[in-house]
């Protein structure tokens, strides 16, 4: 006999169906709301990470735009020689002048580096501020940073008189040494003879002076009065002076230097040569941190300005830059020498003939000024303050910027 399903079992059954039904279509708007969620997450972090890496490649270029000025003008700050600082830091023909202020570097980034000389009128090309300015591949991001290079100190503890030396000083000939801003000419560690000659004589600052004392404060200002000679030596004259005399040769050095001679040969020399090419090398050298390599002879040669200059005559202000020169070994010098800054012997000192020095003269070793020899020095605070600015071009310390 046949069996008839009521009707409810079959309303039931229709509705466990339509539940199901339901069920799945909320599970697949669940899915289909997570994909589309997933796949929106999925393109912003895709996006985020792309905006990352362009920001990452504009950043390396914008850094190696800083690194190529730092580069460059560590060598040479006016290559071409106009008296303006290089505008374009980029060497694109390997002449040794920057010919571009625009590069692609690493994988296809590019940059573009804008110098500023930042530096007081009176001494020029000694702060460089530089921006540089860095672009991805694609040109969607771009980063600029900001550094100011400045030059380091290549004389920190400058000498307050005309002569120093850590031996003696024996005056055969003649000697003239003058300090128009002190009342200290020589100093030494040991013996200071002023020999026989009627020429031979000291001088400082003369109290009598109508802008005295504050003369003393500008270089070249004041008068200057005899105080020590052949009879009479000063209170002037300073020697057997054990502070000198106590020190090794290398400590000597540090005092007027602050490093090693090692290390400050390292990090701060702009001519580097030695005593058989020095004469040719340094001549008429302007603004340099020289050092001479060896016992070493030196005549008729000016250093510190562009023209040889003799005699009694002055290196004109438009053609002067004061240098520093290092003789790392004996130092014999003939014929009329002219230096314009300091003149740092790491060794002794033999005078043959007239030597003038513009601005300070320091010996790790005896001084001995022979029989027709002539010595004159003549303290000049702002040379020296000029020379020492000659050192390298480096990052300041607390200017980088990256907005």
């Amino acid at each position: 006999m046949k069996r008839h399903t009521p009707n409810n079992t079959r309303l039931a059954q229709g509705q466990k169906g339509t539940a199901t039904l339901v069920v799945s279509l909320m599970v697949l708007m669940i899915i289909a709301m997570v994909s589309v969620f997933t796949s929106k997450s999925v393109f912003v972090e895709k996006k985020i990470a792309n905006n990352a890496f362009r920001a990452q490649q504009a950043l390396e270029a914008a850094e190696a735009g800083l690194a190529a000025a730092v580069e460059y003008y560590s060598e040479n700050v006016d290559a071409d020689s106009d008296g303006v600082l290089d505008p374009n830091v980029f060497d694109t023909n390997a002449d040794g002048i920057g010919d571009a202020n625009t590069a692609t570097v690493g994988n296809g980034y590019t940059v573009t580096v804008t110098p500023t000389d930042s530096s007081p009128a009176d001494a020029p090309f000694t702060v460089i501020t530089v921006q540089s300015t860095g672009y991805s591949d694609d040109f969607t991001a771009s980063r600029t940073l900001t550094q100011v290079l400045s030059t380091l100190n290549a004389l920190p503890m400058s000498p307050d008189n005309p002569l120093t030396t850590r031996g003696s000083i024996i005056v055969s000939g003649s000697a003239t040494v003058i300090n128009p801003e002190g009342h200290s000419t020589i100093w030494s560690g040991s013996d200071v003879d002023l020999g026989s000659n009627n020429s031979t004589a000291t001088e400082v600052a003369d109290m009598t002076d109508a802008g005295y004392p504050t003369c003393m404060d500008t270089s070249m200002t004041c008068s200057t009065v005899a105080s020590s000679n052949k009879v009479t030596v000063g209170l002037d004259v300073v020697e057997h002076d054990s502070s000198l005399d106590n020190l090794s040769q290398n400590q000597f050095f540090e005092n007027f230097f602050g490093m090693t001679p090692a290390n400050y040969r390292e990090a701060m020399v702009t001519i580097d040569t030695t005593a058989a090419s020095a004469a040719t090398d340094i001549a008429n050298a302007q603004g340099e941190v020289i050092w001479i390599e060896g016992n070493t002879s030196l005549s008729s040669i000016t250093v510190g300005c562009s023209q040889n200059v003799t005699g009694s005559n002055y290196c004109p202000d438009g053609v002067m830059r004061p240098s520093i020169v290092i003789v790392n070994g004996d130092l014999e010098l003939s014929g009329s020498p002219q230096f314009y800054g300091i003149l740092f012997v790491n060794g002794a000192v033999s005078i043959k003939g007239g030597a003038t020095v513009y601005g300070a003269m320091v010996a790790s070793n005896d001084i001995a000024n022979q029989t027709g020899g002539s010595l004159d020095i003549t303290y000049h605070s702002d040379l020296l303050a000029s020379a020492s600015r000659n050192g390298p071009l480096g990052s300041s310390s607390g200017t980088w910027r990256d907005f």
